[in-house]
């Protein structure tokens, strides 16, 4: 029996019509789109007029589910595998799923599309011919501010993430850790309507920050040392 095919499938992070003419079709012909949350899931896929079969896969199930996401490739099915939101993998679970496709020779393929990270880095006017992604920093404050200090002395620029309601917890560490003249963006809401972005250095995005809170989606980005 032929094998299935395994499609990642990047989604809008806030704007709906930032989705692919190809992810549609993908979405459409998939015998069983995979999701983080059964909720997010059918409402994307209501969103474009479309009805699947849903399967999640999150970081609660992901050991006992991708088995049974296997065994539908094995049978020739085809599974679309998207996020909450953006490019899946970043921070999403999935990659075992995806490992475990290749190891049984089924076909793997990517659907590009949005990325927060992306549309945070080109908005940034920072240098990203080369750059680090930091990630998600540690919950707990002395473990944030020993990996902020581990950046203190990188010379590319950095991508960090974190959760929309500890901005003002990162932001004040990292203005203890890095000073105040540090190069900063925090592109905030990216593709909504209420997109902003604050750029600066440290000191006067945190000001900002302090004068106006912001609780919502974000992205930092923070230049190198020159």
């Amino acid at each position: 029996m032929t094998l299935g095919t395994l499609y990642i499938v990047s989604t809008p992070i806030g704007n709906a019509d930032d989705i692919s003419a190809r992810a549609l079709r993908v979405l459409a012909g998939a015998d069983v789109v995979v999701c983080e949350e059964l909720r997010e899931g059918e409402r994307l896929l209501k969103r474009y007029g479309l009805q699947k079969a849903l399967a999640d896969l999150n970081e609660h199930n992901e050991q006992a589910r991708t088995p049974e996401l296997v065994a539908e490739l094995q049978a020739g099915k085809t599974l679309a595998l998207i996020s909450d939101g953006g490019t899946p993998l970043f921070y999403d679970p999935g990659r075992l799923l995806v490992s475990e496709a290749y190891r049984i020779g089924a076909k793997v393929t990517a659907v590009p599309g949005a990325s927060a990270l992306m549309a945070a880095l080109v908005l940034s006017a920072l240098p990203i011919d080369q750059f680090h992604v930091a990630g998600m920093l540690p919950v707990k404050r002395d473990e944030r501010r020993e990996a902020l200090r581990a950046l203190q002395s990188e010379k590319v620029t950095c991508v960090l993430l974190d959760a929309p309601y500890r901005l003002s917890a990162v932001l004040n560490d990292m203005l203890d850790v890095f000073g105040g003249e540090r190069p900063v963006v925090v592109a905030c809401d990216l593709t909504m309507p209420g997109e902003f972005v604050a750029r600066g250095n440290l000191g006067d995005v945190v000001a900002r920050f302090r004068q106006r809170p912001f609780k919502g989606e974000y992205v930092i980005v923070i230049g190198g040392v020159s």
